[in-house]
This record gives C-alpha cells, sequence and structure tokens, in this order.
C-alpha cells in the first residue's frame, strides 16, 4: 500500500512465501482502519479486506499461525497488543518466542518472559517452594549458617534423636521458632502465587516449609510436604495439644509424654496425605515450578524428576541441579514472582 494513501505499516512479519504487513490509518471520523497485505517472493501484492479498532487489528492475522513466523517491525503503537498475544499464546518454536520477546520486552530478561507465558499457557501448573520462599519473610534459612541457633546446626535439633535425647534443646529450639514466627507476614511473592491460584493458573502448591505463610497469604490448596509448626501432638500418644501448651514446656495433659510441633523430624517418613497429593498433582502438571530449595533433601528432591510437563527453577544460588530443567532463573523469590506476575497483568 502506498503511504500517500495514509496507511502507515504497524507490522510486518517473514514468512516463507513473502513478508505479511499489517497496515493502519485513521480515518476522517478518528477511528483507526487496518487492513492486511502479503508481498510474496516475486513482489506481488495480495490484500485482504480491513477491519475497525486497534483491539480487532490482529483478528486481520487469524488466517496464519503468525507468532510461529518471524517478527520484522512491530510499531510502537501495536506493541502492547501484540505482547499480549506473545504472552498468552503457546508458540512452539522457543527461537521464534525468544524474537518475538526481545521486540516486544526488550528491557525484560527472557526467561522471565517465557515464565509468564508458560504459566499462562499450561493446563495444569504445580509449585513446589523451599526455604528460599520464605527467608524474605524475615525467617531464616534452616539450611544456612545465618540460620544457626546457639552455634548449632538446626539439623541437629530437628532430629528423632534429639527429640528423644535431649528434650529441653528440643522444645527450647521449637518454642522459639514458634514465637518468632507470630510477627512474621507473607510477603508479596506469597501473595502472588495466591492470586494465580485465584486466576486459576496454578493448581497446587507443594511446600517443604512448616510456617503457614502460603496459607496466610489466600492460597487454599496447599499440602504441607514437611508439617506444620502450628500444630502440635504428643510424641507418644499422639493426641492433639495447644500452641501455648508446648511453648510453655507442659507435657501431654492425657498421657504426661513430651509435646512436639507436628513437623517432620529428620529419621521420620514424610506426611503420606501431603505427599501422595502433590505427587499426583505433578505427574500430570503440564508446568512444575521450583522456588527457593537447594533440593538437597530426599523424597521431595526427586518430585520435579516425576513430571513430562515444563519446568521453571527459581532460586538466589543456582547449583548443578539446574540441567534438570527447562528455565533457570537465579533471583530471588519475592522479586522474581513480582517480574513476572507484572507480565501475566499485563494479559489480563
Amino acid at each position: 500500500m502506498e503511504a500517500n494513501q495514509g496507511w502507515e505499516t504497524l507490522l510486518t512479519i517473514g514468512a516463507e512465501e513473502g513478508d505479511v504487513h499489517l497496515y493502519g490509518k485513521e480515518t476522517m471520523e478518528g477511528i483507526w482502519e487496518f487492513s492486511r497485505t502479503l508481498v510474496d517472493n516475486e513482489e506481488s501484492i495480495t490484500a485482504v479486506g480491513s477491519v475497525k479498532g486497534w483491539e480487532n487489528a490482529l483478528s486481520l492475522l487469524d488466517d496464519y499461525s503468525w507468532l510461529e513466523l518471524y517478527p520484522i517491525y512491530i510499531d510502537e503503537r501495536l506493541r502492547a497488543h501484540v505482547a499480549k498475544e506473545v504472552l498468552t499464546t503457546s508458540i512452539h518454536h522457543k527461537d521464534t518466542f525468544m524474537a518475538w520477546a526481545d521486540r516486544c520486552f526488550p528491557d525484560v530478561n527472557s526467561n522471565i518472559v517465557f515464565a509468564a507465558n508458560w504459566i499462562q499457557t499450561a493446563g495444569s501448573t504445580v509449585v513446589l517452594t523451599g526455604a528460599g520462599m520464605s527467608t524474605e519473610s524475615n525467617i531464616p534459612d534452616f539450611r544456612s549458617s545465618s540460620g544457626w541457633w546457639k552455634q548449632i546446626d538446626p539439623r541437629t535439633v530437628a532430629t528423632t534423636e534429639a527429640l528423644a535425647g535431649n528434650y529441653p534443646l528440643f522444645q527450647e529450639f521449637y518454642a522459639r521458632r514458634i514465637e518468632a514466627l507470630k510477627d512474621i507476614d507473607p510477603h508479596e511473592g506469597h501473595r502472588v502465587l495466591a492470586s494465580w491460584e485465584q486466576l486459576n493458573l496454578i493448581d497446587v502448591i507443594g511446600t517443604q516449609n512448616v510456617d503457614g505463610l502460603h496459607a496466610a497469604a489466600g492460597s487454599n490448596n496447599v499440602h504441607e510436604l514437611h508439617g506444620s509448626i502450628d500444630k502440635i501432638r504428643c510424641d507418644d500418644c499422639d493426641m492433639p495439644a495447644e500452641k501455648i501448651a508446648f511453648v510453655e514446656n507442659e507435657a501431654c495433659f492425657q498421657c504426661n509424654g513430651k509435646l512436639r510441633p507436628n513437623v517432620v523430624l529428620f529419621g521420620e517418613m514424610l506426611p503420606q496425605k501431603a505427599w501422595t497429593k502433590t505427587l499426583e498433582a505433578i505427574e500430570k502438571a503440564d508446568l512444575v515450578i521450583v522456588i527457593g530449595t537447594s533440593l538437597e533433601v530426599y523424597p521431595v528432591n526427586q518430585l520435579p524428576n516425576m513430571t513430562s510437563g515444563r519446568t521453571i527453577y527459581i532460586n538466589a544460588e543456582i547449583s548443578d541441579v539446574t540441567h534438570r530443567f527447562d528455565i533457570v532463573i537465579e533471583g530471588m523469590a519475592k522479586l522474581t514472582l513480582m517480574e513476572i506476575n507484572e507480565l501475566v497483568l499485563r494479559s489480563a
């Protein structure tokens, strides 16, 4: 189309048979009209009728799987409309997706764009979280040197041996953890995951954390793989007890046995129901997102291997487990989830 007719090139896409052009012009009434042409390799021009309104412009490309083709030019006025399609359409070829992502989101890490696209195009998504998900709520990482207490590696306290052989140390450690959690709130990353559940973008959260922050943020379908520190029971007779009774170092009111948090200690089995439901969800999932875990602890570290779907790994420190994942994003959980969510919100 000739520029002197008032038509402007808004989008050019490279195809095998030639270039596809989307043109637009503003009418005398102030309404934008759009048309599409194909300029084949022999410079022959085939024009297709027109539509009106920016929201309808891209419908002229419906005859093509146009996002599987290569972008050559995107006008700034059309960019937001194209970007929404890029974020919400399953694009099969990685190189093509990268080209569209670079054109639409030049200042965003391409793996963040991939993650936003995969989350919105997956039929079923499971999230698996570890200690790194909670540290930004100022909870010390259980497995880091900064999480040590009284110069003791917490892993030597959170054991069946400590419960049986050094109960005063065990009780004081967990009582202090319970007290510390009173002033802890979920961070924005927890709330992002809760919002994705409400939008039906994720189905299940399996967590190694015992702090209850996912539920506090509003997530409903949470499976606590290592139990919950908020629930107290007797280690001898299994009778439930009040949290305050454990904190104040009382004995079981029924059998005078030792009270304990209902968390999984080293040397104990995982809760069967939580494990089974998480495993079943992962086996059916199109996408599994692992956040804030070093994947050192068995058997939870085996769960990402149980999916035939895509996988994303988000962690502040990247280790040699990353070869198991399709996308690896090095970063803190809260900021990374907020960056992905910013793109998700653009698609709403």
